[in-house]
């Protein structure tokens, strides 16, 4: 607990399970949090980073756009990182968002199983 500046409940439309922000005093906790936060699959806990309207708009246009080349998309400490099909790891560059929006979005995008 000694490592929170502050923490509050996020506002929502039907107040129930509403998202709870927290800012940490050190990043080195963020990180740690965010490295164990698989333990917490199977639960209705989930930890996400914050990200601006843009980022996740960039998030996922590079999710959507091009379901052919791209197995997945995460954003990690305030970057965005692609994995191609050949399992390649790349970075979205932020002179490279406005080529991601101005993409096609496809007709039907596969859902993912």
């Amino acid at each position: 607990m000694a490592d929170i500046n502050i923490a509050h409940r996020l506002p929502n439309k039907d107040n129930k399970n509403r998202d709870i922000i927290v800012s940490l005093i050190s990043r080195q906790t963020k990180l740690d949090i965010i490295a164990n936060r698989k333990q917490l699959k199977g639960t209705d806990i989930f930890i996400n980073e914050d990200m601006t309207k843009l980022n996740l708009h960039v998030l996922m246009c590079v999710k959507k756009k091009m379901p052919d080349e791209i197995n997945s998309a995460w954003f990690m400490n305030g970057k965005i990182f692609y994995k191609n099909h050949m399992d390649n790891i790349q970075t979205v560059k932020f002179e490279d968002y406005e080529h991601w929006t101005n993409l096609p979005w496809p007709n039907n995008t596969p859902k993912r199983k």
